[in-house]
């Protein structure tokens, strides 16, 4: 082919691409200025895009306040004790920013509703807490998983001169309780080549022994959840002065149960327990196999199967949905450590007197069958006032009963309070009504049929006749 036309078809070639390209040039006096269309029309997508997802959450995050909002009205749902804390102020993806439920260990909270999967919408059980989102169990186990990823990051950017103490623990941190030991093993595996193949430049990390890797890998995994669902309405329960069935503490407990009765009159439900509940164990509910088996056949220390106790804890949510005071009149319930590993997370009141000879001369005053059994008392008692304070919400040590009965009752209106917080009545939806624009009213404008006129008329000529006689 001649040496033109392969110029010619180059040159066409090269219009080709910048017209697919479309480049315009513009000229202005010697200068040109060069634009190129593409990269305009990319920033243009890119802007439009950021629009549209900045709307999108703004729209969200409006859908989110209105969801809020709402929730306000809405009765609570169901009632969670946390095993975790959660800083609401450190985490951006909130839908609502500054709404966050803040909470520590131990701590209670009442959810409304689900939000989405990784959002709940609630409050902490606290007087002057307000409505925020707070994060689902399945988001809190994401965040731990990313937290355990951070240390394992940190180990293949490992420093030349780092010092053989500081390779020690960082080579006995993998020992820690692995979440997936299948996952942990690869890479351990991929650790050591890693190694190997550096070993000219980085200094060799200690080999674990293989019988801490077993140690590590077989060892009892963390199976804790992030909640525990408990009653709306935590059931308040009386210990002390010493055991129940004998007279002196029967009597004492019975006083303050009529004091709360009319106290809370409206306001409080008191129902007795003759089931052992500390049989209702977490880990017993929990597990479906152990629980058939012992429902099946029962406990043989108890005359209580695990379907009647099952059934009283059942109640007791019940009533806790209320949202009323659950006061638990129980039989079998003698010291806190009882109810310690059930899911009742109840309000524990210790009716406590602090003289043993107080409590002796009370329990010889109620005649000589009681006073038989006046060891066992006395040890009960003593067994109640070792126990760490910690497992008490309220001790009641006052020498009067007028005085430890009000400090009862100081307490449960300030639970009253944190469970029940002010809320404004709902928005009342008006019924549709036809106003009159004042607009479309016009004046008379003296128009009227002939049939009015006449009637008018004769109206004005009788009241005239009337008048004149």
């Amino acid at each position: 082919m001649p040496e033109f036309l392969l110029k010619r078809r180059h040159n066409s070639s090269k219009k080709n691409v910048q017209f697919r390209r479309q480049q315009t040039v513009f000229h202005s006096g010697d200068e040109s200025l060069l634009i190129n269309q593409g990269s305009n029309e990319s920033t243009l997508s890119e802007n439009w895009s950021n629009d549209l997802k900045e709307i999108k959450n703004t729209e969200s995050e409006e859908q989110a306040r209105s969801q809020l909002e709402n929730a306000k009205y809405k009765p609570v749902a169901f009632s969670v004790r946390t095993n975790v804390a959660y800083d609401g102020a450190v985490d951006d993806e909130v839908p609502v920013l500054g709404r966050s439920v803040s909470f520590a260990v131990k701590d209670f909270l009442h959810i409304k509703e689900k939000y989405s999967s990784d959002w709940w919408i609630g409050r902490l059980v606290k007087e002057g807490c307000e409505l925020g989102f707070i994060p689902s169990p399945a988001r809190l186990e994401a965040m731990k998983m990313s937290a355990h990823s951070k240390p394992k990051l940190f180990m293949h950017h490992i420093t030349p001169n780092a010092s053989s103490q500081n390779l020690e623990t960082m080579g006995t941190g993998h020992s820690s309780t692995p979440s997936t030991p299948e996952k942990y093993s690869g890479e351990f595996a991929n650790e050591e080549q890693d190694a190997q193949g550096r070993s000219k430049n980085f200094p060799i990390m200690p080999s674990i022994p293989s019988r801490e890797k077993k140690i590590a890998f077989f060892r009892k995994q963390d199976t804790s959840q992030a909640y525990d669902v408990v009653p709306s309405m935590r059931p308040v329960v009386l210990v002390g002065p010493s055991l129940k069935g004998y007279e002196v503490t029967d009597m004492m407990q019975k006083a303050v149960f009529d004091f709360l009765k009319h106290r809370f009159e409206g306001r409080i439900i008191i129902t007795r327990i003759i089931a052992d509940i500390s049989l209702a164990k977490k880990s017993a509910i929990s597990n479906p196999t152990l629980k058939k088996t012992l429902m099946e056949r029962g406990n043989s220390k108890s005359p209580f199967t695990l379907a009647e106790v099952q059934t009283e804890i059942e109640r007791i949510f019940e009533l806790a949905r209320s949202m009323q005071l659950v006061v638990l009149d129980c039989d079998t319930i003698n010291h806190p450590s009882q109810l310690a590993k059930t899911s009742l997370a109840p309000i524990m009141i210790y009716i406590k007197i602090a003289s043993a000879k107080v409590l002796q001369r009370l329990i010889k005053s109620r005649g000589k069958m009681q006073a038989r059994n006046m060891n066992v008392q006395i040890v009960a008692a003593e067994k109640l006032a070792q126990s760490p304070p910690e497992l008490f919400d309220v001790i009641l040590d006052e020498n009067q009963l007028d005085d430890a009965c009000e400090h009862l009752a100081e307490h449960l209106e300030a639970y009253w309070r944190a469970t029940h917080p002010p809320v404004k009545s709902p928005p009342q939806i008006r019924l549709h009504r036809t106003v009159p624009n004042p607009e479309d009213v016009r004046p008379f404008s003296g128009s009227m049929s002939r049939k009015s006129l006449q009637h008018t008329a004769s109206t004005s000529d009788k009241f005239r006749n009337v008048n004149q006689q």
